[in-house]
C-alpha cells in the first residue's frame, strides 16, 4: 500500500520559495509519503510576501479544489494566517490544515505554546499584518485560549519596492536569499530573546514561528531555549499526513 501524497500549497504568484519548501517539508514526513510543491504562479501578482486576500482567495480555493480531483489525499496552505482554510475545508473532502491550525493542535499535548510572529511592512500588492492580533484571532479560532501563552514579535525587514520588482524580473533566487537574511537575521537581533522571555515570563513549553519563510532557519532558536521549537513547513506537512493517513486507514 502507498502512502499518502500532500500538496503544499505557496500562496505566492512566483515559484521564489518552493524550493527551500522542499527542502523541509519532505525529510519531514515518512518515506513513503509523496510531497508535492505548488505556487499560484499565472493567478496572483508576484510579490515578496503574501498577496492581498482581494487577490489572493479565488485562485488559492480553486487549487484546493484541483488538488483533490489530482488525487491529493490532503493540502497544506502555506501560510500561517491560514488564508481560506475553513472555506477550503467546505469546499474538498479531503483534509486541509494550515500551519498555525496545526501549531496549536500539535502543541496542546506538549505544553502551553508561546507564538512568535514577524512584522513585516506591506509592499504593493501585499497586505501584511502591522500587529500580532491576527495570531489571538487564529487561537480563539481554533479553541486553544486555554493553552495560550501570548505572542512575541520579531520586526523583519522588507526589500525595497524598486528591489523587489527589479529581483522579481532578474533574478527571483536572490531576492528569495535577501528575504530570509532578513528573516534569519530578527531571529539573531530579537526572535531568540523573544523566545527566552516567552519561557521565562510566559511560561511558554512550546516556541512557534509564525511565518513559512522563517522554516529551516530555526536551529539557532532551539539551541538557546528549553521550549520546544515548531517548524512553519514541517509541522503542518506532519500534522497533514497524519490527518490522510487516517482518512486513507480509518
Amino acid at each position: 500500500m502507498t502512502g499518502p501524497k500532500i500538496l503544499v500549497l505557496n500562496p505566492s504568484g512566483t515559484d521564489i520559495y518552493d524550493e527551500v519548501t522542499r527542502e523541509v517539508a519532505i525529510p519531514a514526513v515518512a518515506s513513503d509519503t509523496e510531497v508535492v510543491i505548488r505556487n499560484l504562479e499565472g493567478h496572483v501578482p508576484r510579490t515578496a510576501f503574501l498577496p492581498a486576500p482581494s487577490v489572493l482567495l479565488n485562485a488559492l480555493l480553486t487549487a484546493v479544489v484541483e488538488a483533490e480531483k489530482d488525487g491529493f489525499d490532503a493540502v497544506v496552505i502555506a501560510c500561517c494566517d491560514d488564508p481560506g482554510l475553513l472555506d477550503a475545508k467546505e469546499l474538498v473532502s479531503i483534509p486541509v490544515t494550515g500551519p498555525m491550525e496545526a501549531a496549536v493542535h500539535t502543541a496542546a499535548p506538549l505544553g502551553r505554546l508561546a507564538v512568535i510572529a514577524p512584522r513585516i511592512e506591506s509592499g504593493e500588492n501585499e497586505n501584511l499584518p502591522a500587529n500580532s492580533n491576527w495570531v489571538r484571532r487564529r487561537i480563539h479560532q481554533y479553541g486553544m485560549d486555554h493553552n495560550f501563552a501570548g505572542v512575541r514579535h520579531a520586526p523583519c525587514p522588507h526589500p525595497s519596492q524598486s528591489e523587489t520588482e527589479r529581483l522579481l524580473d532578474q533574478d527571483i533566487n536572490q531576492l528569495c536569499d535577501l528575504v530570509r537574511g532578513g528573516m534569519a537575521n530578527a531571529l539573531k537581533d530579537t526572535g531568540i530573546k523573544q523566545s527566552q522571555l516567552a519561557c521565562e515570563e510566559d511560561d511558554a513549553d512550546v516556541l512557534f514561528f509564525a511565518c513559512t519563510i522563517w522554516s529551516g532557519l530555526l536551529d539557532p532558536v532551539q539551541e538557546n531555549v528549553p521550549a520546544r521549537v515548531l517548524d512553519p513547513v514541517a509541522t503542518p506537512v506532519r500534522f497533514a499526513e497524519m490527518l490522510a493517513r487516517n482518512c486513507i486507514n480509518p
